[in-house]
């Protein structure tokens, strides 16, 4: 869930690195990562968690929508039985994201915008999947994207050590998601992560060098 096209940051807010990828690429410990080198973290699901949450600002809306068989304004949104909802009914997708997403949006935006230091992360999972492949039709204030990495024979072990399920319903999950092939073919950086944390906090500190300096450059630009 990302920030509408038409929306933009003051000129005053830090660079912002979109940082995506599969499910179970590590998008997590590559975001602590960039936290334990000073870096302000967004993720976007934490967002849509409070939002959503007992006395998220989207709890109402919900309620109409979709009654309380899937939301209460004590309990709030009922994530499992939403997913498969909206699993089975598009429709339904489409209403909650009509609901979810401009908050989402709106929130973001506000943190992102009081941030400070060299570059912000803003880590949205379904990146491609919201904003598309053309690198033209993204919000401005999209600086660069980051990939976290991974083969999909990789990825399935992953997921299923984590979150086991049926194999039927993890290939219905990947197949409404972006490809491999198609995050690596807009990204400006891609680091594969091979399991080892270590490896991967290392990737991201020779990454965030390069962010810095290329972030002093951009803000150089700016002010000329």
């Amino acid at each position: 869930m990302g920030l509408s096209a038409d929306q933009s940051l003051p000129g005053v807010s830090p660079p912002v690195l979109v940082l995506t990828g599969g499910m179970g690429a590590g998008k997590s410990t590559a975001a602590q990562a960039f936290t334990e080198k000073g870096i302000f973290v967004l993720d976007a699901d934490a967002l849509v968690h409070a939002l959503t949450g007992p006395g998220g600002k989207a709890v109402p809306a919900l309620v109409d929508a979709f009654g309380p068989t899937f939301v209460s304004p004590e309990t709030g949104l009922d994530r499992a039985a939403m997913r498969d909802h909206v699993f089975q009914d598009p429709s339904a997708r489409q209403r909650l994201e009509a609901i979810v997403h401009p908050l989402v949006a709106a929130l973001a935006l506000t943190r992102l915008a009081a941030a400070e230091g060299p570059y912000s992360v803003y880590m949205v999972p379904l990146w491609i999947e919201r904003q598309g492949e053309d690198r033209a039709a993204w919000p401005a204030w999209a600086w660069r994207l980051l990939v976290i990495d991974l083969p999909e024979s990789e990825q399935w072990q992953r997921v299923m050590r984590r979150s086991p399920m049926s194999s039927d319903t993890l290939a219905a999950i990947l197949a409404r998601q972006a490809t491999r092939q198609q995050r690596l073919a807009v990204a400006d950086y891609a680091i594969r992560n091979t399991g080892n944390p270590e490896r991967l906090r290392a990737s991201v500190g020779m990454l965030h060098a390069r962010l810095c300096r290329a972030s002093a450059q951009a803000v150089r630009t700016y002010q000329t």
